[in-house]
């Protein structure tokens, strides 16, 4: 039987030689290779088609060799299975959104199964197992509810997603029974992810920073919770991101994800000081760090990696 993957390693608290890394954007329009295969087709054609998928996703795989590849996909994808329509040009754009609670409850009560990913999954999965080294992971992902909610929710004139705020202090009800349903759809996306061969799930929580702890307490927490609960009996590791969440560091906790994500502007210290030693972190060098010469990246690298204090339950 193969050995696990360093990260799927780190995040379980298991011995390592070295901390696992891999790049939150690894797929993209930096690379040459993609822009040529965006020439070609949309956004969503690529998501789509497993074969096309696979191609995108191993393309920083080959390139970059790093520790786990993610899958090539969107975090608005199980939207699909409650009947929204979803394009990107070039942001995301939703044809039918949520603009009262009547709209909320038109929504299907039976939902769709979005395959596509599942079987682009499958497709990485053998791909990765002919690569020579060490074992690579691969990741899964969805967005969380209250970040799906605030793409499907009509902005009107606000910025920054505060409609959706406001539609969720008006039809207080009516946003909770949305909530709970894109939470059991996305957690029936994120099983299909794992049983096609995901070793870690990553949730994403794209908005959740604009949320104070009370709201985020009731509007947020309670439906990843229903996630983590779901999945919890397929015994895969679960990463929580809430993006801009530094205030909600306490709250995350308590979810209990294997792993929580700290994005460039939370001090990895001030991280491990609120999540204890139980749970794993990943992050959380600035991207624009890259940019510099390479040997101010390794500084800059050393001195994030030494502000921890553990040998494993890290990813870079």
């Amino acid at each position: 039987m193969q050995d696990k993957p360093l990260l799927i390693k780190s995040i379980l608290g298991q011995e390592i030689s070295r901390p696992p890394v891999w790049l939150m954007r690894q797929a993209g329009r930096y690379m040459k290779e993609y822009r040529e295969l965006k020439e070609k087709y949309t956004f969503l054609q690529l998501c789509r088609t497993p074969e096309l998928a696979l191609e995108v996703t191993m393309q920083p795989m080959n390139f970059l060799n790093p520790d786990a590849a993610i899958i090539f996909s969107d975090i608005l994808i199980p939207l699909e299975s409650l009947g929204f329509n979803i394009d990107f040009n070039p942001g995301p754009q939703i044809s039918n959104p949520i603009r009262d609670e009547s709209d909320i409850n038109n929504i299907p009560k039976n939902t769709k199964t979005v395959l596509h990913t599942s079987n682009s999954l499958k497709l990485v999965k053998k791909e990765l197992e002919k690569l020579p080294g060490e074992r690579k992971a691969l990741l899964g992902f969805s967005g969380a509810p209250w970040t799906l909610a605030c793409y499907v929710v009509d902005q009107q004139n606000y910025k920054g997603f505060l409609g959706t705020k406001i539609f969720a202090s008006r039809y207080k009800k009516a946003m909770h029974q949305f909530l709970e349903r894109i939470a059991l759809a996305t957690a029936d996306y994120l099983l299909s992810q794992i049983e096609a061969g995901a070793d870690a799930i990553q949730i994403f929580d794209s908005w959740g920073g604009i949320l104070n702890e009370e709201q985020y307490k009731e509007f947020s927490a309670p439906y990843i919770n229903i996630i983590i609960e779901k999945l919890r009996k397929k015994n895969t590791p679960i990463v929580l991101y809430t993006n801009g969440g530094d205030h909600l560091l306490p709250q995350i906790k308590q979810l209990k994800p294997d792993c929580v994500s700290i994005d460039w502007r939370t001090s990895l210290t001030k991280a491990e000081e609120l999540l204890g030693d139980e749970i794993c972190i990943q992050g959380n060098l600035d991207s624009t760090s890259l940019f510099k010469d390479s040997l101010i990246v390794k500084e800059e690298t050393n001195k994030m990696l030494k502000s921890l204090n553990r040998k494993t339950k890290y990813i870079a």
